[in-house]
């Protein structure tokens, strides 16, 4: 009997291991099939990879950020492609800077998100509905902003050179770095102040933090906020770094709202609430980039990629469905938990 509960706990234990660190078993595995890809370990290569991290990351911190609060930000996507616009049209366009261009982009994402979080508090709309509404807006905005034409630079391709570059012998360039630094503080922020930790529990138990004397609303509001901030400067840093931007960013391909989504879910943040991690997001995120490398490589084929990044989100929504289920079956048969309940009726 002994044996079997030893079992039966090992089985669990290996299975809690594999749920939480299924990010990582990702990496490896698509590690080992890069053995077999052409020049997949070059320096050249690598560098591209953590290259295509950049935008996908900071989506993938805003969309984390809101759903640990227990809300979903759908348009990190359209919030990232205003960025994009915005600050190649302050640039070549109005002819200012790339600081005030820049500016221009966060300043708009920062107000966005805020905005965002108001409707979602005060207008009391839910935040699928309120983010997808947003969403077309931002769409319709931004097409009428450049008149659905692409965005060009004007030459001035210094900064975009300077944010490319590799950093020595290490497969890193500047943009990668900012990104690395940002969601290292951020994940600080969350996991050791008092801020990230009501967020936690805003997620995990609205009621529960009401009582606790949490100002629900304006955490809503800075997650959303947050958001904003992350998604338009990734798409300023995207914009520079390939000097154009086009209004209908992720239309095509892979949309960049799928990826932030698919590495929120794969990091383990949980659907309901106040369970995740920015950092397990961000590994997510590499995850699926260095899977997208290692098919293209060895297929030759873009749409694998597509099917790909759903297979792997579809299997780790199914795996964490039937853990819960399997989870909640166990607590239910706890003979702890039926004699506190046998007490507790005697009382």
């Amino acid at each position: 009997m002994e044996g079997k509960k030893t079992a039966e706990k090992s089985g669990r234990g290996m299975g809690r291991a594999i749920n939480d660190y299924r990010f990582y078993i990702l990496i490896v595995v698509m590690m080992f099939l890069g053995i077999f890809a052409r020049n997949f370990f070059s320096a050249f290569n690598m560098k591209g990879i953590f290259d295509s991290t950049v935008l996908y990351a900071l989506l993938g911190l805003g969309f984390t950020t809101c759903m640990i609060a227990g809300h979903m930000d759908l348009s990190v996507g359209a919030m990232a492609n205003m960025g994009a616009v915005l600050v190649m049209g302050m640039h070549t366009l109005s002819g200012h800077g790339w600081f005030f261009s820049i500016c221009v982009a966060v300043a708009a994402g920062l107000v966005v998100g805020f905005i965002n979080g108001i409707l979602v508090c005060k207008g009391k709309i839910h935040s699928f509905i309120t983010t997808l509404g947003m969403q077309f807006v931002l769409r319709g905005a931004m097409y009428m902003y450049c008149g659905g034409a692409e965005i060009g630079d004007k030459g001035d391709y210094a900064f975009a050179d300077f944010l490319n570059m590799r950093l020595g012998f290490l497969p890193l360039s500047p943009k990668v770095i900012f990104v690395l630094l940002f969601v290292i503080v951020v994940a600080f922020l969350m996991r050791n102040t008092r801020w990230g930790r009501n967020i936690y529990l805003i997620g995990g138990n609205e009621e529960s933090a009401w009582l606790a004397g949490i100002k629900r609303d304006g955490m809503t509001v800075s997650v959303f906020t947050l958001s904003g901030f992350s998604c338009a400067i990734g798409g300023a840093i995207f914009a520079i770094c390939q000097s154009s931007a086009l209004p209908n960013l992720g239309e095509k391909g892979v949309s960049p709202l799928l990826v932030a989504l698919a590495a929120t879910i794969i990091g383990g943040t949980a659907t309901t609430g106040g369970k995740g991690s920015v950092w397990n997001t961000y590994a997510s995120v590499y995850g699926l980039m260095v899977m997208s490398n290692v098919l293209t490589s060895l297929s030759g084929k873009y749409e694998v990629q597509i099917l790909m990044n759903g297979l792997v989100l579809a299997a780790c929504v199914v795996y964490e469905t039937i853990t819960n289920y399997f989870r909640s079956k166990r607590v239910g048969e706890r003979v702890v938990l039926l004699e506190e309940l046998a007490k507790n009726g005697a009382a």
